[in-house]
């Protein structure tokens, strides 16, 4: 399972994309505890209970995150794995935008070698309304043991599409790390219903020079199927299966397997899970919500209460509804040539919140990040200085 948990803790360097003072951020730490059957390649399949924390830190224009897991097999051997991440974005600039981002992980199986790796990489992003793409490269080093570290570089193109409940991404990387040479095809579709978010990831490595070694590349194709389901406020149940390709560069082996378990959010505003789909997917989720329209937020950026402003041309009522409400309806009332109003206490941090016009839709409005809620609804997410 430690590949699966690389994924996962990959996807915590996630920026944000509203600017603002760095100091104003939210930390989020969640818990997973489940039980899996695996089986890695040239390894017979094992039964084992896993136990995986994670926490991240957003602030306007960087992320931090960092995720560890302890899984103990039936034999008694334990696997401890560790990632930590960080993403800077840049401002806009247009129709692109550069982002650096750098990630370090450690491992260690029983009583064999620990191995671990340092990389940094740069990306840049094109964004149209409701797709894009990237174009990026990554280095840095790749230990096992004792031995010298060997310099892996991977050179990536990626595409996503957003619209509705559903979500696609697709990427080709080739890569190099010592006499490992591969490319893989990936691709991922997410849809997000009321009740229940499922996802797919499909993937193929179809050339490989690779020694025949166990934890090489290999040629073949790979699968896995997600599902998360909120129980409770802070609860959901998690089931993942199937198989995912091998990577010299963060030592993983390849390996077929299921998972049950429960996600708990520990720490922070629930409703704000490390996000498992593809990076380039989670980035493509922060654009403004085109069902947003023309409704724009404003929130003034000093005093207590604050004015809290809502620019929508031709509405009858406005309501407002968020943290700082405590997740209750409030009504604006108008001020003039399209503007809606109310003066409420906001104190400095990072809150989700929705608007309605004319009691229709609640919806992200432009001025925030778009983020998807535990039940598959829209969210707007805001920095207030």
């Amino acid at each position: 399972m430690t590949g699966r948990y690389r994924q996962v803790a990959a996807a915590t360097a996630v920026w944000l994309a509203s600017w603002g003072s760095p100091l104003a951020g939210q930390a989020v730490g969640t818990l997973g505890i489940g039980a899996s059957v695996v089986e890695y390649d040239g390894f017979l399949p094992s039964r084992a209970a896993v136990l995986a924390p994670a926490l991240r830190f957003d602030a306007a224009n960087v992320s931090l995150g960092a995720q560890a897991g302890w899984t103990v097999f039936e034999s008694g051997h334990h696997v401890f794995q560790g990632t930590a991440a960080a993403a800077w974005l840049s401002p806009p600039r247009g129709w692109w935008r550069v982002e650096l981002s750098g990630s370090a992980g450690a491992s260690k199986y029983a009583a064999e070698p620990g191995s671990g790796h340092a990389l940094g990489g740069a990306r840049v992003h094109f964004f149209g309304r409701q797709g894009g793409g990237s174009l990026g490269a990554t280095t840095g080093v790749s230990s096992e043991g004792a031995g010298l570290g060997r310099v892996p570089v991977e050179i990536s193109v990626a595409g996503w599409s957003v619209r509705n409940r559903v979500a696609l991404v697709g990427s080709v990387s080739a890569t190099w790390i010592g006499p490992d040479r591969y490319v893989d095809v990936l691709g991922a579709v997410r849809w997000s219903g009321a009740r229940v978010e499922l996802e797919a990831k499909a993937g193929a490595r179809p050339w490989t020079a690779s020694p025949v070694r166990v934890g090489d590349a290999h040629v073949g194709v790979f699968g896995e199927v997600s599902a998360l389901v909120p129980l409770a406020r802070r609860i959901a149940l998690t089931l993942s299966g199937g198989s995912y390709a091998s990577d010299p560069v963060r030592r993983v082996l390849a390996a077929k397997y299921f998972t049950a378990g429960l996600r708990l959010d520990l720490l922070g505003r629930s409703g704000l899970p490390i996000p498992s789909i593809a990076v380039a997917l989670a980035r493509a989720e922060r654009r403004v919500s085109a069902d947003a329209g023309g409704v724009q937020l404003e929130i003034a950026e000093s005093g207590n209460p604050r004015t809290v402003r809502v620019q929508v041309r031709g509405a009858q009522s406005v309501e407002l509804m968020g943290d700082f409400t405590d997740w209750a309806p409030v009504a604006l009332t108008r001020s003039g040539d399209g503007a809606w109003e109310i003066r409420l206490t906001v104190p400095p941090g990072v809150y989700r919140l929705n608007v309605r016009v004319d009691g229709g839709r609640w919806v992200a409005p432009a001025g925030t990040r778009l983020e998807r809620t535990e039940f598959g609804g829209p969210v707007g997410v805001v920095v207030v200085p």
